[in-house]
C-alpha cells in the first residue's frame, strides 16, 4: 500500500491590497490648476471609496481564512490553505478587478527534505 502524498513544500498565498493606489491620484485636487475646496473633498471621496473597496475584499478573503496585517500603506492578506490563482478567481467572482489587488505566491521547502 502506497503512503499518502505529502508536498514537499509549504505555501503562503499573499494578497496585497493598497489602500492608496499607486502614485497617489493628486490630479484630482489639481485638474483646475489650483486646488479649491471641492477639489480636496472629491479627493477625500476619493480615498474613502478606495478604503471602502479595501474593506469589503477583506470581509471577503477572512470569509475564507485569510488573515490581515498592516504593512505601510497596504495591506497584506495571508492564507496557507487557498492556492493563489483560486484566490484571484474567488476576488473576481465577487466582482473586484485584478487591477485593485496584487496576488503573490510563496514557497518553501519544508526543513526535513533535502
Amino acid at each position: 500500500m502506497s503512503e499518502p502524498y505529502k508536498p514537499m513544500v509549504n505555501h503562503l498565498t499573499r494578497i496585497i491590497l493598497n489602500l492608496v493606489e499607486d502614485p497617489v491620484p493628486y490630479d484630482i485636487i489639481t485638474r483646475q490648476g489650483t486646488p479649491s475646496p471641492g477639489s480636496v473633498r472629491s479627493f477625500g471621496e476619493h480615498l474613502a471609496g478606495r478604503a471602502g473597496r479595501v474593506a469589503a475584499m477583506m470581509e471577503a478573503l477572512a470569509a475564507r481564512g485569510f488573515v490581515f496585517k498592516l504593512e505601510k500603506n497596504r495591506v497584506l492578506a495571508d492564507s496557507e490553505t487557498m492556492e493563489a490563482q483560486d484566490a484571484k478567481r474567488y476576488l473576481l467572482s465577487q466582482g473586484f478587478a485584478d487591477n485593485e489587488f496584487q496576488v503573490l505566491l510563496e514557497y518553501a521547502r519544508k526543513w526535513d527534505v533535502l
